[in-house]
């Protein structure tokens, strides 16, 4: 059987809720970001990881880069837990795990030019003379599709696409094995995201990079992803491969965002679901998609279904689906 280059098991990450006199007294009751998430991710793959904002994506995708610490479950990449990692453990590990941000620019140092900031990644893992890293930029900024002359300017000099560009240039330059991409393409034109996503999948299959694709864009995820997971309230609803999901939609919540999708040759556009995501706390009882689900029964307010395999592949998790 082929062994999982990422695999996520049972992991929990809550956040305090304060009164109203906020830090003064000991938290109300704890919001559930994530609750019993589990996911494996296999060398070379793309993992699509779909969802409503708010349902814990980013934060499932941090804490496998140790910038979010759980509070409980294991985070194992080529079999060894990240979660019980020192800082001085985890930074040999930088050079295999790297991130997309979504709001790239937040995330570089306005001060430093291009060229420092692709370097300084290379000079914190000890990778080459400076010569060597100098030619080593000019040859990853040539290959996200910008010019050698980027190199001497400044991050809020580039468009929108440049810095997702940059973004994804930055990732690269130390030889990663995983690249988490947290809405990459969600802040950007059409068109843009046509050219993000090309490269992305040329550069996965010329790096044999493994991806976790997040994003909130069903589109977006089935054009890229060779598997999708379905994520609802902190954990996972639904996983298949990307045209099972679409051939045989199972979980409620999977059939509305599907349902989200413009269609433009339809006249009238059904609405199959409404409200927005309740608050998720140790108090809160039964499946975590039955306060908005039109099908939901006693059995589904009462205990949460498990995610299990209904279909050689496909996993749900859903009371009514045998």
């Amino acid at each position: 059987m082929r062994e999982p280059l990422l695999e996520i098991k049972n992991l929990q990450k809550k956040y305090p809720i304060y009164g109203p006199l906020g830090k003064l007294f000991p938290p109300k009751t704890y919001h559930k970001a994530v609750s019993n998430m589990n996911l494996k991710l296999y060398e070379g793959e793309t993992y699509g990881l779909v969802g409503e904002s708010g349902c814990g994506k980013s934060t499932t995708g941090r804490s496998i880069l140790g910038l979010v610490q759980p509070d409980s479950g294991e985070i194992l990449y080529k079999g060894k837990d990240l979660t019980k990692l020192s800082d001085a453990e985890f930074r040999p590990l930088r050079r295999d795990l790297q991130m997309v941000f979504q709001d790239t620019l937040s995330s570089l140092n306005p001060r430093q030019r291009i060229g420092q900031l692709l370097e300084e990644p290379m000079i914190i893992q000890g990778m080459g003379d400076a010569n060597e890293r100098r030619q080593k930029v000019l040859d990853i900024l040539k290959m996200v599709g910008l010019a050698e002359d980027h190199y001497f300017r400044y991050p809020h000099e580039l468009s929108g696409g440049q810095v997702q560009r940059l973004g994804i240039a930055r990732a690269l330059i130390i030889d990663p094995k995983l690249i988490v991409c947290d809405e990459p393409v969600s802040a950007l034109d059409v068109s843009i995201q046509s050219q993000i996503l090309n490269m992305l999948t040329s550069l996965q299959k010329e790096m044999n990079l493994s991806l976790l694709f997040i994003s909130h864009d069903i589109g977006v995820v089935r054009y890229i992803s060779n598997r999708i997971g379905v994520m609802y309230l902190g954990s996972l609803v639904e996983e298949a491969e990307t045209d099972e999901l679409f051939a045989n939609t199972l979980h409620p919540y999977t059939q509305a965002l599907f349902a989200s999708i413009p269609d433009f040759k339809k006249k009238e556009r059904k609405v199959s679901l409404s409200g927005e995501l309740p608050v998720y706390t140790d108090e809160f009882k039964g499946c975590v998609f039955h306060t908005r689900c039109p099908h939901a029964c006693d059995k589904c307010r009462e205990c949460a279904p498990e995610l299990k395999e209904v279909i050689p592949g496909h996993k749900v998790a859903c009371h009514l689906v045998k």
